[in-house]
């Protein structure tokens, strides 16, 4: 999780696709030689895999009509990726080792959490962080790069802590753990995220519905609280650590986050002592009672009771951000955002392409292309963005897929003794923190959160797999080393590319023209079918003259990418250069076209 983390949240196409390598990699020696699997899994876990495999073969059948088969097909190697953690997990992990599987994930979850909060506290410990430089804002996006991914690691991070915290079997681990959750919370709050602030109060939710000693999670969530709400306190008070300008008394906020650590810490002795475990009982008849009741308080009465302020909160929902207030935790008070038109506008693109979708990775295109103003890349919600970029197939796809893991999941559940229930609970927890955020936001882009996910359920659904030692049959092993080789090739092509594109910008830069160009040919040797590359040589190109080769290649990076409105853009740009006035102009138009409200094409005239 901290090799994930550290590398901007592995959000770079790099990052994730040198990771993907390494497992897929792994798996393939493995398999070969013999030394996997080791554990053998229920045949329910089969069905959310084969689920998973058939999105990636139906993006991999859709390059016949995506609108950029370079973006596609670096979504194609993204669940590549994610298969392969999986495979990973189940081939490995059995009923024996899932406890220490669980609790490297809750230790690397909350060091992440640990890591983000110091890099505010002590920020010249660490990389710049060029969000905060050079976007002026003054939400914690250390280290995956975005506030809202921060926040949501930190969420699921305090389900998984709270958890832990009731239910593990020796009272210096449920010490440790409940004294992380102010730390997480204080790190979640930094982040100015409203997601994570829902996210945050569904972990309670989940923690108290699936824990086995509810009414000690209960205990521990408010003792939590309380120490989460102390170190808040003391972040407003120290201005320059909350508007991230300065670290002015960062020793002295330090030891209130860790007097609430402390705080929380001592609840879960008391409740060690008073033996919660035990004592904390509710018979199962009254239990249902109160079940029941709460049931009926959420679905009839809040709604009925608090129908003026869902009305505001929707009005509110429907509105562009209008941040006037100097405090940064204003924003925590609306809902104000650009989320209602960006979900509107995937609607949209799956009502004009219900079959086939725009393509995988292209919602870009669809959103600047029909009125889109800021630019973006992901239409922020995982369901309706498949839905827009695969279309129906795709969309039922990636549902199967997330609510099969549930399911696997929790059917291990039904078969474990209740104390390792009660530990499951965490991985579960954390999960559905997950598919919330997941369903609000880019999270299935930010490999580290998605990893922590997977990861999670993976091993929750692989606690009741069988240990084993015996070697799959030849032919078994000959299929799946065909697999991860398939899965290891398609990771390399837009690495190395990139990679190569990379190195003709940073020869660019340098005024090494020429080495720019043998940089940029490099890239398009490795993958051809990619735009970047020929935009990166035209760009060369021009800026030594030699303009009627870089209308070539912006005619070739067209023709890859159609729908792409810098590519008509830059055009303009050389065929002006090049005396080709209507030619110029025509391209500006198809540019405007593309993106009518970008800032690059101007005003309406």
């Amino acid at each position: 999780m901290v090799y994930y983390g550290l590398r901007g949240g592995s959000y770079d196409i790099v990052p994730r696709q040198e990771e993907a390598l390494a497992i897929w990699w792994i798996l393939g020696l493995a398999f070969a030689f013999g030394l996997l699997p080791r554990s053998r899994p229920r045949a329910g876990v089969w069905v959310p895999f084969i689920a998973l495999l058939l999105l990636a073969l139906w993006t991999a059948i859709s390059l016949n009509w995506t609108q950029s088969d370079e973006r596609t097909l670096a979504e194609l190697a993204r669940f590549l990726h994610y298969a392969g953690l999986l495979l990973l997990i189940w081939a490995l992990i059995d009923r024996t080792t899932w406890r220490a599987a669980a609790a490297g994930l809750v230790t690397g979850a909350v060091g992440i959490c640990a890591i983000a909060l110091a890099s505010r506290l002590w920020p010249s410990a660490f990389p710049t962080d060029y969000v905060v430089t050079n976007f002026k804002v003054n939400r914690l996006s250390y280290p995956f790069n975005y506030w809202n991914a921060v926040g949501a690691f930190a969420a699921m991070s305090i389900a998984m802590a709270l958890v832990w915290s009731a239910h593990a079997r020796m009272l210096p681990i449920r010490v440790a753990a409940l004294a992380a959750v102010p730390m997480c919370g204080a790190t979640a709050y930094l982040t100015y995220s409203r997601a994570a602030v829902i996210g945050s109060a569904l972990a309670i939710v989940l923690v108290f519905v699936l824990s086995h000693n509810r009414w000690v999670a209960l205990v521990h969530a408010v003792a939590g609280g309380i120490g989460t709400g102390l170190a808040i306190l003391a972040i407003r008070s120290h201005h320059q650590i909350a508007d991230a300008t300065g670290n002015a008394g960062a020793l002295g906020l330090l030891l209130v986050i860790l007097a609430g650590c402390a705080i929380a810490a001592s609840a879960a002795c008391v409740t060690w002592l008073l033996r919660g475990d035990e004592r904390w009982r509710m018979r199962a008849r009254p239990a249902r009672i109160v079940a029941a009741a709460a049931v009926v308080l959420v679905v009839v009465l809040v709604p009925t009771a608090g129908h003026a302020e869902i009305s505001k909160g929707w009005h509110s929902f429907k509105k562009q951000p209008n941040q006037t207030s100097t405090d940064p935790a204003a924003r925590l008070a609306n809902l104000n955002g650009n989320r209602y038109f960006i979900w509107r506008s995937a609607i949209r693109a799956f009502k004009k392409h219900p079959i086939e979708g725009t393509g995988s990775g292209t919602f870009e295109f669809w959103w600047s292309s029909t009125g889109g103003g800021e630019f973006l890349r992901d239409a922020h919600s995982l369901y309706l963005e498949e839905f827009a970029e695969q279309g129906l197939f795709g969309g039922v796809l990636i549902l199967v897929f997330v609510l099969g893991l549930v399911v696997v999941a929790l059917r291990a559940r039904r078969l474990l003794p209740p104390a390792d229930a009660g530990l499951q609970a965490a991985l579960l927890a954390a999960f559905g923190v997950y598919l919330f955020h997941a369903g609000v936001d880019w999270m299935w882009e930010s490999t580290t959160v998605t990893v922590l996910a997977l990861s999670a359920i993976a091993v929750a659904a692989a606690s009741v797999s069988f240990p084993t030692r015996r070697r799959a049959g030849l032919p078994a092993r000959v299929a799946l080393v065909a697999v991860a080789a398939v899965a290891f090739l398609i990771q390399l092509p837009g690495l190395s590319s990139t990679l190569s594109t990379r190195d003709s910008q940073s020869a660019f830069d340098k005024g090494d023209v020429a080495k720019a160009i043998s940089d940029a040919n490099n890239a398009i040797a490795e993958e051809p079918w990619a735009a970047s590359p020929y935009v990166q040589r035209a760009l060369a190109e021009e800026s030594e003259g030699h303009l009627a080769a870089a209308r070539d290649d912006l005619l070739s990076a067209e023709h890859r990418e159609p729908t792409n409105y810098q590519h008509p853009l830059l055009l303009a740009r050389v065929q002006a250069e090049l005396g080709n006035t209507k030619a110029a102009l025509a391209n500006f138009r198809r540019a405007k076209q593309l993106r009518p409200r970008s800032e690059f094409v101007g005003p309406e005239t």
